[in-house]
C-alpha cells in the first residue's frame, strides 16, 4: 500500500478526473469551461478542508444526496425503495439551499444527486445549480427528459445528467420496465443534438458483467455522446439477490477495465466502491464521502441507512463531526468486507449496535 496520506490519493485522483474531463469536452466548450472553474478552484476547497481536519472535522470531498424518495419508477432491488422512507419527511427546499451553502463553504467539492428520481426535486436541483464551483452529478432514470429539461442542463454546465441503465435492451426493461430503455436512448439523441455531455450508469452484477465489460458497449456509448461511466458494484439489498452479487475476480476485472477504457476513450469511468485498498479501505463514513438521505439524515453511505444526526436540526458542520460517525472512522480497521460490495452493508449489525 502507498505511504501516501489516502486522503491526498483520493483527492489527486477527483483533481485528475476533473482535468481529464476538461480535456474529453472540447467538443463540448461551455462544459469544459464550467469543469475548467471548478478544477481552478479545487485547491481552495482543499485548503478549506485540511484547516478543518487540524481543528478535528473530517469534510469529505464528495457527497451523495438522496433527493427525494419519490420516483415513477419500481425497479427490480431498488435499494432506495428497500428502505421504506416516507416522502413526507423529506427536507424543505430553503433547507436543501443552505445544504449546499455549507458544503461550498465547509470545501465539498463534488455533489452526487440520485433518488428515488433527482428530476422530480427541483430544490436539490435549482440549489446545486447555483453552486458552479462544485460538480453536480445527477443520477436519472432518463424517462422524465423533455425540451425544458434539457435547456435546463444547457444552463448549468456544471451539472451532469447521468442515465441509470442495466445493460442492454432486455437487461434495461427486465430491472426498469418495459419501454425505459428506448426513453433514456430518445433522451440520449436529443442530448447529443443539443450538445450537452452525459453519463451512464450501470449496477453491474454477475449476470451483466461481460455485456458490459467490453469495448463495443463502451464504443457504442462514447458515440451517442456519453462522457462518464459508473459502474456501481451490486449489493444485495434485496433478499434473495445474493447470486448477482460479484465475485472478487469480477470486482479485480471491473477495476481494471474501467483503468484501460480510460486510457483508450475519451471518457471519464469510475468504478464504485471501486479499489478501496489504496486508501485503506472503505471512504464511507467522511473519510471521502458522505450520504444524506431525502429527509436530512447523514449516513456513511447510501448502503447503510444508520444515523444519529439530521439535518432538520443540526448544521452539516456540526453532523459531520457525530459521534456515531466519528466511531466509524474510528473503527474503521474493523470493517471487514464480505460478499456484496459494501463493508457498511455486510457489517450493518455491528453499525446498529454503534447507534
Amino acid at each position: 500500500m502507498s505511504s501516501v496520506p489516502y486522503k491526498d490519493i483520493f483527492s489527486g485522483h477527483i483533481d485528475l478526473s476533473l482535468k481529464t474531463a476538461v480535456n474529453i469536452l472540447t467538443a463540448y466548450p461551455a462544459s469544459a469551461s464550467a469543469f475548467a472553474r471548478v478544477s481552478k478552484g479545487l485547491k481552495k476547497a482543499e485548503r478549506i478542508r485540511k484547516k478543518l481536519v487540524k481543528d478535528g472535522l473530517e469534510v469529505p470531498e464528495l457527497m451523495i444526496v438522496s433527493t427525494t424518495e419519490a420516483c415513477n419508477l419500481a425497479c427490480k432491488g431498488c435499494y432506495a425503495c428497500a428502505h421504506n422512507r416516507k416522502p413526507s419527511d423529506e427536507l424543505s427546499d430553503e433547507r436543501v439551499s443552505g445544504i449546499l451553502d455549507e458544503a461550498a463553504g465547509l470545501g465539498v467539492s463534488v455533489v452526487m444527486l440520485a433518488g428515488g428520481e433527482p428530476l422530480l426535486s427541483h430544490g436539490w436541483l435549482d440549489a446545486l445549480g447555483t453552486h458552479d464551483e462544485m460538480v453536480g452529478i445527477v443520477f436519472t432514470n432518463g424517462t422524465l427528459f423533455d425540451a425544458e429539461r434539457r435547456a435546463w442542463f444547457a444552463a448549468h454546465r456544471h451539472m451532469i445528467p447521468t442515465f441509470s441503465l442495466e445493460g442492454n435492451e432486455t437487461q434495461t426493461d427486465f430491472r426498469r420496465g418495459s419501454g425505459v430503455y428506448a426513453k433514456v436512448h430518445k433522451a440520449m439523441r436529443e442530448l447529443l443534438v443539443d450538445k450537452i455531455p452525459f453519463g451512464i450508469s450501470v449496477t453491474v452484477t454477475s449476470q451483466n458483467i461481460d455485456s458490459i465489460l467490453c469495448d463495443d458497449f463502451t464504443a457504442e456509448y462514447i458515440q451517442k455522446g456519453c462522457r462518464l461511466f459508473v459502474f456501481v458494484e451490486y449489493v444485495p439489498v434485496e433478499a434473495g439477490s445474493e447470486p448477482m452479487v460479484l465475485s472478487k475476480a469480477d470486482k479485480k476485472r471491473l477495476n481494471e477495465f474501467a483503468e484501460a477504457s480510460a486510457e483508450r476513450h475519451p471518457a471519464l469511468f469510475i468504478p464504485f466502491p471501486g479499489d478501496e485498498d489504496q486508501y485503506g479501505g472503505c471512504l464511507a463514513a467522511g473519510r471521502g464521502f458522505i450520504h444524506v438521505s431525502a429527509s436530512g439524515e447523514v449516513e456513511p453511505c447510501p448502503f447503510a441507512p444508520f444515523s444519529d444526526t439530521n439535518l432538520k436540526n443540526v448544521s452539516l458542520k456540526d453532523a459531520l463531526g457525530s459521534e456515531f460517525l466519528s466511531k466509524v472512522r474510528e473503527n474503521h480497521h474493523l470493517l471487514k468486507e464480505g460478499d456484496g460490495g459494501c463493508a457498511l452493508w455486510h457489517n450493518r449489525e455491528w453499525l446498529t449496535k454503534l447507534i
